[in-house]
């Protein structure tokens, strides 16, 4: 649409005009967050926290505490909502690791372990740091589990009219129409036996047969 007519619409509703992707709550609407220039602000906010000093003055045990507590609930708001690039997600990983091993130090410092093994839990060896892609894949498995439960709700009813709700998530070839946040909990439902493991936990109870398909 041109501007002119744009603007001519605009006065009649008595309304101003703007750009997408515009912000909304703290977050972005419109655009692709597959780009990883949607994830600027977010990588901005982890470096931000990291400022020199406080990689020279903290001892290990604090810079984990920092990583795990700080670094790892920044960009929580995002990834509950949208599947983290690959790129996207190493550079946080790179971040965590030069901050945890002599952030602000002169020289490259040593890795004394691997990050695979950082971030397994205590009681298998590790340092209990999230990795950002298994947090973002718990993340959005929730809203998996949040569409076979109970809960009920607006969002829900739109979903279960317009995909089937999750028993839509494993039918092949009604993808392509979709929403992207719609394929990107597909994809978390085919990734590693993620919704086979989902409809395993289910316990079914026919009730007034509304659910139950013979």
């Amino acid at each position: 649409m041109d501007q002119v007519t744009l603007q001519r619409f605009a006065a009649i509703l008595n309304c101003d005009t703007m750009v997408s992707p515009f912000i909304y709550l703290v977050m972005p609407v419109g655009g692709s967050h597959k780009c990883g220039a949607f994830w600027n602000g977010v990588i901005e906010k982890v470096q931000s926290r990291l400022s020199r000093w406080k990689g020279r003055i903290l001892s290990m045990a604090g810079r984990i505490c920092l990583i795990r507590f700080v670094l790892s609930s920044i960009p929580l708001f995002f990834m509950s909502l949208f599947s983290l690039p690959f790129g996207v997600a190493r550079k946080l990983i790179r971040i965590q690791r030069v901050f945890l091993w002599g952030w602000g130090a002169d020289g490259r410092k040593i890795a004394w372990a691997s990050w695979n093994l950082v971030c397994k839990p205590r009681e298998l060896g590790g340092l209990g740091i999230i990795d950002p892609k298994l947090f973002n894949l718990a993340l959005m498995g929730k809203w998996i589990w949040r569409l076979g439960s109970v809960e009920v709700g607006l969002w829900k009813e739109v979903l279960i009219s317009k995909y089937g709700g999750w028993r839509g998530l494993g039918e092949e070839g009604k993808g392509r129409s979709c929403s992207l946040w719609w394929k990107d909990l597909k994809e978390v439902w085919s990734s590693k036996g993620w919704g086979s493991c989902f409809e395993d936990s289910f316990e079914w109870k026919v009730g007034d047969g509304k659910d139950i398909l013979f």
